[in-house]
């Protein structure tokens, strides 16, 4: 399964499978025939030393070798130049070792075994003898394992030659340096640079991974262990002329979005680190001007990014500002446009405009967890005047919170609708834009709500890239805080024929979204008409308006129209972050019941024909009442899913009160009054307040609290009646 080598044996040889012409590296670095008796150009050796500019200091001696065909010399010369070059930094090379903890030294030990972890799910796999196939996807292997190309795709990251490297530095331990040799001795034997681009499952050049590993470990470790006994002159030139093989192929082969900042980033590293390439200017003025067009035609005038991925709009933004991390580190700050980084500004407040009380960005489509005080904390390093950056990042140490509280962003389409700015804040952010250029899920005009600070209704963000029941699942409107029609879910096309131009992927104006807000209340709604089921069948339009009365009390009305006389079955579900609830046959509300939590109350108002039911935990006939999330050992946990199901001919409403609870609060609601024109309802409170909403006309929601001595309270009128 692995490609064999024996401790000790030079990169030459591993060389001479790959190339014919190879011959085997002796300590000195010198590479022979198996027949020959005198060193000679192989064609890898003489493609390294065509590509150098023996222009630059330092490299007169190498040139002069070369140029009398004195191969051995030539190799010597080259790779002591680059063992002992302080000319070019990486921000590793410091007098003291950088921390070793006992996670990265368990990683390091295990990789020294061959004992390694892919991508994506937390699986190490330990190759046989050692000996790593790059192509294998140890996913694919396991029993009850859901296959995930991720894993072998992300081996090819070489992230725990990370790890290696710290260990290596901080111990100086040659088993660390030996097994970086052994494991790109066999990476450069299974894996040539391919013609073109390899993006399939099973590829180890899918060209993010290209990217990612070459501004990322593969420097490293070239720092590393360049100067490593270990590491023969013949393992050191083969390293530096892998990554010349990378600079040109991710120079040739490149895609967009979240995956073409990765690319350029990686580019952009081995032409900053590696100027000795006659190439590298034009590899760092072609990735630099790249994303610095990206930067401004991938986010939004909002500041969202286009494919409206909480997690990736981080990705992008870190790799766009990586350029200028390496650019400090190896001097070539200079190089870069003034205004490179101008347009990050915004996608940085972005993430700050939609960030939740317990300080983590709402998922959005595919995401995992990101905690935004450390994004921002790396954001002052660029905008360091960026007052309400500071003070997120300093726990509200330092700087100023944000001059607002509720937002809308009308490209994104998103609504975050807040009490305050508290950790313990009630929070609702609303969707109501298009699904996004990439890792779309079909979840339009959903919402996620925190109580106090604690998530409650949740988007779990489609857990890992498996080929799965649950990944599908998860992507769907069936796992969303949405309406579903006649038992099928939305499905707005998604088409990657001309995305910048596409309003179902990008909108292409501001979005009007009735946004109002004040310090009574927010208010917005949306429509969803794209069609439900495989055929997109456009069963009925939906209208959901959300108004916010501040600072605890949420009101959602889905207005649904079908497009036809014929009797519908809709269906609005709510998923919930735990699985103790208990509901009350009387008004059946549900109310979630975690002791010493925030809670929350889901109060149906109109009763007609409604069907109410909550279920954990159910596969059969249908996924019901999971949590399916990356970021964690388990991903998959179970939840909760709410059911309101109607049933009727012609338009039909759901009417919502949604009432966040302090920890040990009870069910805030004694009665509810159905008004006689089917959309409105009157919530009586146990405290004895009333609270009347209204829903007339196809937008507005209205809002009227009273106390038991009769006097007004908070009063609202969102959209037009």
């Amino acid at each position: 399964m692995g490609f064999a080598l024996k401790a000790g044996v030079g990169l030459g040889l591993v060389l001479g499978s790959m190339y014919p012409a190879f011959a085997a590296a002796t300590r000195d670095g010198l590479y022979r025939d198996a027949e020959a008796t005198q060193p000679h150009t192989t064609p890898a050796l003489a493609d390294l030393f065509d590509a150098l500019d023996f222009g630059r200091p330092g490299l007169t001696s190498v040139a002069t070798a070369w140029k009398k065909k004195d191969i051995a010399r030539a190799q010597g010369e080259l790779a002591e130049y680059f063992r002992t070059r302080t000319s070019v930094g990486w921000g590793t090379e410091t007098a003291n070792p950088p921390p070793f903890s006992p996670h990265s030294r368990a990683i390091a030990d295990a990789a020294v075994e061959g004992r390694v972890q892919g991508g994506m799910v937390p699986i190490t796999y330990s190759f046989p003898k050692g000996e790593i196939d790059w192509r294998f996807n140890a996913t694919y292997h396991l029993p009850g394992q859901a296959p995930n190309d991720e894993w072998q795709w992300q081996l090819n990251r070489m992230f725990f030659w990370d790890d290696l490297a710290i260990a290596y530095r901080a111990t100086g331990d040659e088993r660390y340096a030996k097994a970086f040799v052994r494991e790109l001795s066999s990476w450069i034997a299974q894996c040539p640079v391919p013609e073109r681009a390899e993006n399939g499952p099973g590829s180890p050049w899918r060209t993010i991974e290209a990217g990612i590993r070459s501004g990322g470990s593969w420097i490293d470790a070239f720092y590393a262990f360049r100067t490593s006994p270990s590491v023969s002159d013949a393992d050191l030139l083969a390293l530096i002329h892998s990554l010349l093989d990378h600079g040109r192929y991710l120079r040739k082969n490149h895609t967009r979005l979240n995956w073409l900042t990765m690319e350029m980033s990686g580019l952009y590293a081995i032409g900053a680190v590696f100027p000795e390439f006659k190439e590298a200017a034009e590899w760092r003025a072609y990735s630099t001007s790249t994303l610095a067009e990206e930067a401004r035609r991938q986010f939004l005038p909002d500041g969202g990014q286009v494919e409206l991925s909480s997690s990736y709009q981080h990705v992008a933004i870190d790799n766009i500002v990586r350029i200028v991390d390496v650019a400090w580190r190896t001097g070539n700050q200079a190089g870069l446009p003034s205004d490179y980084l101008a347009p990050l500004k915004k996608a940085y407040e972005w993430q700050l405009d939609i960030v939740a009380p317990d300080r983590f960005l709402p998922k959005i489509n595919d995401s995992g967890p990101t905690y935004l005080p450390d994004v921002l904390k790396k954001a002052l390093i660029y905008f360091p005047d960026q007052t309400d950056f500071q003070w997120l990042s300093t726990n509200e140490q330092r700087g100023a919170r944000p001059p607002f509280t509720s937002v809308f962003l009308d490209r994104s389409g998103l609504a975050a609708m807040r009490s305050g700015w508290d950790t313990d804040s009630n929070y609702l952010l609303f969707r109501v834009g298009p699904v996004g250029m990439g890792h779309q899920h079909q979840n339009s005009l959903g919402v996620s709500i925190w109580a106090y600070g604690r998530e409650l209704v949740f988007d779990g963000g489609g857990g890992s890239y498996e080929k799965s029941k649950w990944r599908q699942w998860a992507i769907s409107a069936f796992a969303h805080n949405t309406v579903i029609a006649d038992d099928m879910g939305q499905n707005a096309p998604i088409s990657s024929a001309d995305p910048f131009h596409d309003p179902n992927l990008m909108s292409q104006s501001p979005i009007d979204a009735h946004w109002q807000t004040n310090t009574v209340f927010d208010f917005a709604s949306g429509e969803y008409a794209q069609g439900y089921g495989p055929l997109r069948k456009v069963i009925a339009t939906q209208r959901r308006a959300v108004l916010f009365l501040k600072p605890n009390i949420y009101v959602i009305a889905d207005r649904l129209y079908p497009n036809d006389s014929k009797p519908h079955q809709f269906q609005a579900r709510w998923q919930l972050l735990t699985t103790h609830t208990r509901m009350e046959p009387l008004t059946h509300t549900l109310i979630t019941e975690d002791k010493g939590e925030p809670n929350i109350a889901i109060v149906p108002l109109l009763h007609d024909t409604l069907r109410v039911t909550a279920v954990s935990g159910q596969e059969e006939p249908e996924i019901l009442g999971w949590d399916f999330h990356v970021g964690a050992a388990a991903e998959l946990a179970p939840a909760t899913t709410l059911l309101h199901t109607i049933t009727g001919v012609g338009p039909r409403m759901f009417l919502t009160l949604i009432i966040p609870l302090r920890p040990g609060e009870t069910d805030p609601i004694s009665s509810v009054e159905e008004g006689k024109d089917m959309s409105s309802a009157t919530a009586m409170f146990t405290d004895g307040r009333r609270l009347h909403i209204s829903c007339s006309g196809p937008l507005a929601i209205s809002a009227d609290e009273k106390f038991p001595d009769g006097t007004t309270g908070r009063s609202a009128v969102g959209g037009n009646l």
